[in-house]
Formats: C-alpha cells, sequence, structure tokens
C-alpha cells in the first residue's frame, strides 16, 4: 500500500505555513485590506479542505480495523472498536467545526471586502 498520499509530511508543512502565517501576522504582516482579504480567501478554503480531508482519514482507520491491520494494545478487540468509534465520532465533530470556520472566515472575509489602505 502507498502511504505517501497518507503521510504525516504534507500536514507537518501544513503546520509549518500556518506557524509562519501567524508569526507574519503577528509582525503587522499585513500592509493593506486586500491582502488580508487574500488570506481569509485561502485560509476559508483551507478549512473547507480540511472538512473534506477529516471523513477520508476516518474511513481509512475504520478499514484498517475491519482489515485487522490496527489492533488495541490489549489485544481486547471490542477496545479497538471502541476507539475507532470514539476516534470517528471526533473526526465527525471536527469535519462540523472546519465546515463552520470556514463560514464563519468566508463571512469576516465579506465584511472587509469593500475596504481600502489608508
Amino acid at each position: 500500500m502507498d502511504h505517501s498520499a497518507t503521510s504525516p509530511a504534507p500536514a507537518e508543512q501544513a503546520q509549518t505555513a500556518l506557524r509562519r502565517l501567524r508569526r507574519e501576522a503577528g509582525a503587522g504582516g499585513y500592509e493593506s485590506p486586500a491582502e488580508l482579504y487574500r488570506t481569509l480567501g485561502l485560509l476559508s478554503l483551507l478549512a473547507d479542505d480540511l472538512s473534506e480531508l477529516l471523513p477520508d482519514l476516518g474511513g481509512q482507520l475504520e478499514e484498517s480495523l475491519l482489515a485487522g491491520r490496527v489492533r488495541h494494545h490489549s489485544d481486547d478487540a471490542q477496545e479497538a472498536c471502541d476507539a475507532v468509534v470514539s476516534a470517528a465520532h471526533s473526526i465527525s465533530v471536527a469535519r462540523f467545526t472546519a465546515l463552520l470556520v470556514g463560514q464563519e472566515i468566508q463571512k469576516a472575509q465579506t465584511a472587509i471586502r469593500d475596504l481600502a489602505a489608508a
């Protein structure tokens, strides 16, 4: 199985990019409302992408359990099922939250679209 699409490396790159963005924003990195508008648009897309990714991750976990590729450290099958169900539920809540985050960022972006630098 090719794990290149599911390796943590892209997630680590996303984390690094978000941290850099946070540092730049904290250092007054936006010269104009247009730059902030564009950044908000991209962050909204990022939240949407995250909401689309999460169900895939949950599905992979469930498939791995059913295929016998994951087990609980106690070797108790019920514990493994319970852990996967708990994770799937949390992933579902996170997906919904990411959708809401994306919507709220879009609202913020819309609110500033007519602003200009003074």
